[in-house]
């Protein structure tokens, strides 16, 4: 049977798996795109995350989503982002996804993790979206793109999850301490409990507990 000219004018389901089809400016060699500057007023009283129900009357205007979660809970951020921001359309303000970052990872990895990251986040502020940029990093190595596409003096936040060993706080303090030089950001948002040092190095630094602890909040505080 032949194709119509119809059918071979559209594309399939699952077609465009690198989102190809819809690109954003970019400000950097590797084509990270740049997202835009986020000010105070855009701090969140709480962070769910990602798919966690919240109720309440009067909507989810206080709070944003996280994603300091598995990277496979998130995926679908990624692989089909118009399906879920269902999920995410009762809240009026997102954290960027946390793609992991790990330093045992290939470099082309990481950077393409990042570039998902920033990628979603772009798509996000495109549908009216507040984005809240999530900022990791490996080792130093990483430092000449995972801050690609990040704005200056503005919010932006990172999760201590995970950071148990000495050998590891002291990496994460290495980039914690390169992303406040390059982007001294107005107030960093610390998802988890914060390494000694950090608030030493950032203008402010708003805490918020980790998963379970921030579920109960959100939930108390919306009632």
């Amino acid at each position: 049977m032949k194709s119509s000219h119809a059918n071979w004018q559209s594309l399939p389901g699952g077609f465009d798996v690198l989102n190809t089809r819809q690109l954003f400016p970019s400000d950097n060699p590797f084509g990270i795109p740049t997202l835009p500057h986020i000010g105070l007023s855009a701090l969140p009283h709480w962070l769910a995350p990602y798919r966690t129900r919240i109720r309440s009357d009067r909507g989810v205007t206080d709070g944003a989503v996280h994603f300091f979660l598995d990277d496979y809970r998130f995926e679908t951020v990624w692989s089909r982002p118009r399906k879920a921001l269902q999920a995410l359309q009762p809240y009026t303000t997102l954290l960027s996804p946390d793609f992991s970052l790990f330093a045992d990872y290939p470099r082309a990895l990481q950077l393409f993790n990042t570039y998902r990251n920033r990628w979603c986040a772009a798509f996000w502020v495109a549908q009216g979206f507040t984005v809240i940029p999530s900022v990791s990093w490996a080792a130093p190595d990483s430092f000449d793109f995972c801050f690609a596409g990040l704005p200056e003096h503005s919010l932006l936040a990172v999760s201590t999850v995970g950071v148990f060993r000495d050998s590891d706080r002291q990496w994460f303090m290495v980039g914690f301490r390169e992303m406040i030089e390059l982007l001294n950001p107005t107030m960093v948002l610390c998802y988890g409990q914060p390494i000694p040092g950090m608030d030493d190095l950032a203008t402010t630094l708003k805490v918020y507990p980790d998963r379970w602890q921030g579920i109960r909040q959100a939930r108390k505080q919306v009632r």
